[in-house]
């Protein structure tokens, strides 16, 4: 048998080269992913300023979200911390005793920039200011003397050379909101390029300035010569025993510098391994749509070779070896454009901020292995679909058959048909009666796919459904081409199906994918922000605000109110919450004086005036479910880790699903990494004029450097985290779209140039080129509405109720040229897969074509 299939591939290239196409594109795609998930799985952060600590000792940024039992500790879900947890330096006492311990030192580190001409001096992603002693964990090289008095600083050499300074001169430096000028007593060079900029302060200025002085981020551990380091590990944290506590090694201790990391970890990995389910998804259905084109092609062939003996087990496996020595080769090629596009996806992803740029991208030995298994996989299924029915057919049956198959309805076809239907149809009912926010789109994105598989397994009886529907405006429009056209796609609808399932798989998972998305933003803009009134919005790049800002920018003429504002995320611990176990509950600080004229929101109960200390304001809805009101208490997780047992002051309505608690700036701004408000947000008294409002406030902080203004839009909410997420979704969707619609071109091209003899008998009986042409135009519109159709069916059906969930009405959020777009690329490529090949066809001489191979 593969010998006979060699011998098929010779002389039939050219549908072979379609299903290697397929394969060897979702090979690379399921490398890259692979790429994408080893790297979320092994998180390698590089050390930067504490490449000289062998074993970095640091907290950790993740918290066990508890279970209702306190002793059941199974299953703990992990989520990452919206803040950084700090550690006790008294612990250098204790790690310096561990044997193998050289030294061990304390280092913390907090917001300080350079201000050069009024405007901040950005190296990198931040500018931090850190204790003198941390500085021989780089090791940096210094120029100068260290800072030994306050009103002393050293500033790394890339800091330096940006702000044009040199030792001695003097330079302002903004820590906590507020400007100081420095004596620069020595610059140094770091050990590496650095993502942060870093500035060394004296010790008496550290504890004066850091707003979590008494506390440290991580501490840097030296091993004596000779010691294995993972000996040592183990016995720091046998000494430590403290679960709260992580000790780094190797590439791991660059969490330590970079606690945001980590949630990039809960993000990349359920995105890539979406992204290669979704692939492997599309490409078993590619697959099996050009090989069952292939197979239809080739049915008189294999009637011939049942009628001379072979057994319906030989066909199938003799189909089933054709895929396979066809997929061997374009799995083990299509891994070499996944060497380029992993990183490619990388580096977008990083950018588009769902995991940060320091985390090393990691593509080694187990995507090349996989992603080939994967795609060898998936064609041997379509081999095993696309053979099966031909392979029971009578000879004579297939013979028959072999000009124009008819039959397509099997049990199995049926049952799965339904069974997928009801699987989606279950899952839109779940989305709309169960799910609630943003997370019902963990439901009804699955729906689509279920839909599609059900529409798919049945496409060729709605194939010939919907031209029969089209036959008579296209007849009358159209003509005889149009006649001509309408027939074939009816007869040949088995065959015509091959080409529409493609189709509308591109449209069902581009159009519903983008549009889940768009109306997750616009759910996520109005519940999150719009429930926040602010007329200019006051934004630091320099750390944030200190409390004397606020007040003086509320006593401003003009000014209605002003309020902090902060953002952060945490649990509900006591009652127990079981709401918010696998993402925290977005946290919104505000000041109490001034929350109702800069907030929407309408209280039920209590008065958010009394956002004063340990206070908080819930949403009704969490109020009711955890049986608390105004007076009772609650026990808070904030993003640090730390417990606050705070005072419910007011209940207020909020949309189910995108409920935020408000809590007192001042109190989630001490738990805050920064330790300050990044922003505050200003209404204008009545009669005041905005853009007047605006340039007052200018004025106002014209002093206080790295101060931006802008309007409501500046206002930093979760929904930023959703538009990210959303950018790497588009850019996904589109890149398996693009997949499938190539997947599309080949299979056109495949069918068409399968009609040689069909055109060749065509033109021999009198019909012209032009006409002939003008036939296979109305077959690829038919083919093109067909495909769409039954894709926006398959959207719509999931689109709506999410839309109902989320936005309370049946119509989802975006531009509609996107779904214009999306069918606009379809026409296209279905157009030229079927014209192009069409023109080529023609310039055969009709005498060749019409006793041409098929």
């Amino acid at each position: 048998m593969f010998y006979l299939a060699w011998r098929t591939l010779r002389y039939r290239k050219l549908a072979f080269i379609a299903t290697f196409l397929a394969v060897f594109l979702g090979v690379a795609l399921i490398v890259a992913c692979g790429g994408l998930m080893e790297t979320g799985i092994r998180m390698a952060v590089p050390a930067q300023r504490l490449a000289a600590a062998d074993v970095v000792v640091s907290g950790k940024q993740t918290y066990g979200v508890p279970n209702k039992d306190p002793k059941d500790t199974k299953n703990i879900k992990s989520v990452p911390l919206a803040e950084r947890y700090w550690i006790d330096p008294a612990l250098v006492d204790r790690i310096q005793g561990v044997p193998g311990v050289e030294r061990a030192v304390a280092e913390s580190s907090f917001t300080a920039t350079v201000v050069r001409g009024g405007a901040p001096v950005m190296i990198g992603s931040q500018s931090l200011g850190h204790g003198w002693g941390s500085a021989q964990l780089g090791p940096y090289r210094l120029d100068g003397q260290p800072p030994a008095q306050p009103g002393q600083v050293v500033l790394d050499r890339a800091v330096a050379r940006a702000a044009g300074v040199k030792v001695g001169d003097r330079v302002d430096v903004v820590v906590g909101g507020a400007s100081s000028s420095f004596q620069v007593t020595g610059i140094a060079a770091p050990p590496g390029e650095l993502d942060q900029a870093a500035l060394f302060f004296s010790d008496p200025d550290v504890q004066r300035l850091d707003p979590h002085a008494g506390s440290a981020d991580a501490i840097g551990v030296t091993a004596k010569p000779g010691t294995d380091l993972d000996a040592l590990r183990d016995r720091i944290e046998r000494t430590l025993a403290d679960r709260k506590l992580v000790v780094l090694t190797g590439d791991d201790r660059g969490v330590a510098e970079f606690p945001e990391a980590v949630g990039g970890q809960a993000q990349l990995i359920p995105l890539s391994g979406v992204f290669a389910g979704m692939t492997i998804f599309v490409a078993i259905f590619v697959v099996a749509s050009t090989l069952g084109l292939s197979v239809q092609q080739r049915q008189k062939e294999i009637a011939l070779l049942r009628s001379i003996g072979a057994t319906p087990r030989q066909i199938r496996s003799m189909v089933r070896r054709e895929a396979l020595v066809v997929a061997v080769g374009a799995a083990i090629l299509g891994c070499a454009p996944g060497v380029f596009l992993g990183p490619l996806l990388y580096h977008l992803v990083s950018e588009a901020g769902v995991v940060s740029p320091v985390v090393r991208f990691h593509q080694g030995f187990i995507p090349y292995l996989a992603a080939p298994a994967i795609g060898i996989f998936a064609a041997l299924v379509a081999a095993y679909v696309a053979g099966r029915r031909p392979s029971k057919t009578r000879p004579t049956a297939g013979i028959a058959e072999a000009a124009l198959q008819r039959k397509w309805v099997s049990w199995p076809r049926v049952l799965f048909s339904i069974l997928f239907f009801g699987a989606g149809f279950a899952l839109i009912l779940v989305t709309a009666i169960v799910m609630r926010g943003a997370v019902a789109s963990a439901t009804a994105g699955p729906a689509v796919m279920c839909w599609a598989i059900s529409i798919a397994l049945i496409s060729p009886g709605l194939t010939r459904l919907l031209a029969a529907v089209l036959s008579l405006p296209v007849r009358a429009f159209f003509g005889l081409a149009g006649y001509l056209g309408t027939v074939n796609v009816r007869v040949r609808a088995v065959r015509v199906a091959s080409a529409v399932t493609p189709i509308m798989l591109a449209v069902a998972m581009a159009v519903a994918n983008f549009y889940l998305q768009t109306t997750q933003n616009e759910a996520a803009e109005r519940y999150y922000s719009d429930n926040l009134r602010a007329d200019v919005v006051l934004t630091s790049t320099t750390g944030g605000f200190p409390a004397q800002t606020v007040e003086a920018i509320r006593a401003t003429p003009g000014v209605g109110a002003a309020s902090a504002y902060v953002t952060s995320a945490g649990w509900i611990n006591k009652p127990y919450d079981g709401s918010h176990v696998e993402s925290p509950w977005p946290l919104q600080g505000v000041t109490g004086a001034s929350a109702a004229g800069i907030t929407g929101v309408r209280t039920l109960a209590g008065s958010l005036a009394d956002l004063q200390g340990d206070t908080v304001a819930l949403p009704e809805i969490a109020g009711k479910n955890l049986n608390v009101g105004v007076g009772d208490r609650i026990t808070l997780r904030l993003g640090d880790r730390s417990a606050a047992d705070l005072r419910v002051v007011a209940l207020y309505p909020a949309k189910e699903g995108f409920e935020t608690i408000l809590l007192p700036a001042e109190l989630l701004a001490a738990h805050s990494t920064t330790g300050l408000a990044r922003q505050i947000l200003v209404t204008a008294a009545p009669g005041t004029n905005r853009d007047a409002l605006a340039e007052t406030l200018r004025q106002k902080v014209a002093g206080q450097p790295g101060t931006l203004l802008g309007g409501r839009d500046e206002i930093t909410t979760f929904a930023e985290r959703t538009k990210t997420q959303a950018w790497v979704n588009y850019l996904l969707v589109a890149l398996v779209a693009g997949y499938t619609m190539i997947s599309v071109a080949n299979t056109l091209i495949v069918a068409t140039a399968g009609r040689r003899r069909e055109l060749g008998m065509q033109r021999l009986i009198g019909a012209t080129r032009k006409q002939a042409l003008q036939m296979l135009t109305v077959e690829a519109g038919m083919v093109t509405i067909i495909g769409v159709v039954l894709g926006t069916i398959a959207s719509v059906a999931t689109l709506m109720p999410f839309s109902i969930v989320t936005l309370g009405r049946p119509v989802p959020s975006g531009p509609f040229w996107i779904y214009l777009a999306v069918v606009a690329g379809a026409a296209v490529l279905a157009f030229a897969a079927t014209l192009l090949p069409g023109r080529r066809v023609m310039l055969t001489r009709p005498a060749e074509a019409a006793v041409a191979v098929e």
